[in-house]
């Protein structure tokens, strides 16, 4: 276990329902608009931050990969099961730690929007290069004006497709659909298809994303937060502590790492060593924080406990009456997830498979398909067919191309 300063913390944080009634709306008023430029936060539609969309690259290649991930949860006693995709374009790639500086950035001007005229507006003028870049505490030299137009691009151009993941709140429903974060984009000093140069940048967000922030679903980012983070993994990591502590109403978060990798979008490990190496940089720059009070690995699980500026980000939340909030604490209490994945670990393949000697192979073959286990399936006596069938009785889904086959 790793443990840098000892800070005092909460057991248990406040629920939003317990929070001061009667507080009035931050931004109902125009004349608040001075106070919105010095504030920290950012009010934020969430769930691009929970999702792998701008994700931790080492290398360049990192950026043209695709990603995906795939959960089952209970829901009233069914099994649902669901799939989030990001798909990278073929010559800028997917979107980095840069791009979700510049997420923010826009979420911030969309906040702006709010105040001023009570919604989003359709298009949403960045301003100049330079009080953008000031916005998001860049400095305005070439570089960074190069690598903003390229990450404007690279936000319009990454295509989600979720299905069951999304949710739209005017809608009342998990989408799905395939969708991008900016659907139209001009930049200043460009020029378009029929010859007109942009005087001025500006873009329009997708229609779900603006109706949730019209419609009050957002929650509020601390941004200096997540721009004074130095490792990659950090940005994203601090984001998914806050929001899973503050759903479960704990100061300690125990997810397993392969959830976790896949949500954050990097390389999922099968050696542990690999793994805490992975995740050390970040988990030390949060604790070094007060983000973090301690961590220690269990297994193929992190137990991470809350520090003190967590605890103070999850009160600044209550008291401003987060719509996310209040939205994770329903949900948490009608859905649990269901982790299906191989063992990791020696002892903890032994007890599952003293307890179903079937249960490793089946999650294997669910996820990896038959050709990855044939050989051991073969040697237990297992066809192809019986191993589909006793799957879906373990409540594996089972991909559409295997489910053809039979």
């Amino acid at each position: 276990m790793k443990k840098q300063k000892k800070f005092e913390t909460a057991s248990n944080f406040v629920s939003i329902g317990n929070a001061l009634d009667g507080l009035e709306d931050l931004f109902a008023r125009p004349d608040i608009e001075a106070k919105l430029q010095d504030r920290q936060g950012v009010w934020a539609e969430p769930q691009l931050y929970l999702l792998p969309f701008c994700v931790p690259q080492d290398r360049t290649s990192e950026r043209f990969r695709s990603i995906k991930i795939t959960e089952t949860v209970k829901v009233n006693d069914q099994l649902k099961h669901r799939s989030f995709r990001v798909n990278p374009d073929p010559e800028l790639g997917l979107p980095g730690t840069f791009e979700l500086e510049v997420m923010t950035g826009i979420y911030k001007l969309a906040d702006l929007s709010i105040v001023q005229s009570g919604s989003v507006s359709e298009f949403i003028e960045l301003g100049s290069f330079r009080s953008f870049l000031e916005l998001i505490g860049r400095p305005c030299t070439g570089k960074y004006v190069a690598m903003l137009k390229e990450g404007l691009k690279r936000l319009a151009a990454t295509t989600c497709i979720s299905e069951g993941f999304f949710y739209s709140k005017p809608r009342d429903l998990y989408i799905i659909e395939s969708f991008t974060f900016i659907t139209s984009l001009k930049i200043a000093g460009e020029t378009d298809f029929n010859g007109t140069s942009h005087e001025r940048t500006s873009l329009r967000l997708h229609e779900f994303i603006r109706e949730n922030l019209n419609s009050n679903f957002r929650t509020l980012i601390d941004f200096e937060r997540l721009r004074s983070m130095k490792t990659s993994i950090a940005k994203p990591l601090c984001l998914h502590l806050a929001y899973r502590v503050f759903k479960n109403s704990t100061c300690i978060w125990e997810p397993d790492y392969t959830w976790l990798a896949s949500r954050i979008g990097v390389k999922v490990y099968d050696d542990l060593r690999r793994a805490r190496g992975q995740f050390k940089p970040a988990l030390e720059e949060l604790n070094a924080t007060g983000f973090l009070d301690s961590w220690d690995w269990r297994e193929g699980r992190i137990r991470m406990v809350a520090g003190p500026q967590l605890i103070q980000s999850h009160k600044e939340r209550v008291i401003a009456k987060d719509a996310w909030l209040t939205h994770q604490e329903a949900k948490s209490r009608s859905e649990k997830l269901i982790i299906n994945q191989p063992a990791r670990t020696l002892r903890e393949a032994a007890r599952k498979e003293a307890f179903d000697p079937l249960a490793a192979i089946c999650a294997e073959f669910a996820y990896r398909g038959w050709t990855a286990v044939a050989q051991k399936a073969i040697a237990r006596g297992l066809t192809e067919q019986t191993l589909f069938a006793e799957a879906i009785t373990r409540g594996h889904l089972i991909s559409e191309t295997l489910d053809c086959q039979k």
